[in-house]
């Protein structure tokens, strides 16, 4: 398994060369506005392994709708913007996650694309009685194919919150989330 930091790093600097691939040409500003402007919504079934710090890795299910951001798009390639919702429960352990995650995408092959992009959440944890809420933000990819209506996607995301006290000697929740989806578009 590749270390932590490795990881970490490779997803600054694919964030680092997307944006500076974005950066040439000209930006819109309210596409939502704009005469054209097509959602593309798609709604998915999301499955994975979520791996908090301090406890162990396991299942982690949700939904997430994504769609073109009305608030800008780039020169090259499409802004998505992803919401999800999910959560993780193990040995008494609770995450629920609320994320909203745009992603700038580009096509890598015919209907398969590949996104990357930061993202801020919001956290809620749950040990035993004690429930705590926190800020997040995180940092992810992803590879998404279409098939006529049906979506299928992988990916990826570190993310971080405030450190405030989860439990007895855990502060935070930061985690790392790897994920399958199935999805449909509407």
């Amino acid at each position: 398994m590749l270390e932590v930091g490795r990881i970490r790093g490779v997803l600054a600097a694919a964030l680092c060369v997307c944006a500076g691939s974005a950066s040439a040409g000209e930006w819109q500003f309210l596409p939502i506005l704009k005469d054209g402007y097509k959602p593309d919504f798609v709604l998915s079934a999301v499955g994975g392994a979520l791996d908090p710090k301090g406890a162990d890795r396991h299942t982690y299910a949700g939904l997430e709708l994504a769609m073109n951001c009305g608030l800008f798009q780039t020169p090259t390639g499409v802004v998505r913007t992803k919401i999800s919702y999910g959560g993780y429960d193990h040995d008494g352990l609770e995450y629920r996650t609320f994320e909203v995650n745009p992603r700038w995408t580009v096509p890598v092959a015919q209907n398969l694309s590949f996104g990357v992009g930061p993202g801020i959440g919001y956290v809620r944890t749950e040990v035993g009685s004690r429930d705590t809420h926190m800020f997040a933000w995180q940092v992810g990819a992803d590879l998404d194919y279409r098939m006529g209506r049906m979506s299928l996607g992988v990916g990826a995301r570190w993310q971080d919150t405030l450190d405030k006290t989860v439990a007895p000697g855990t502060n935070g929740a930061e985690n790392w989330l790897v994920q399958a989806k199935i999805g449909l578009a509407f």
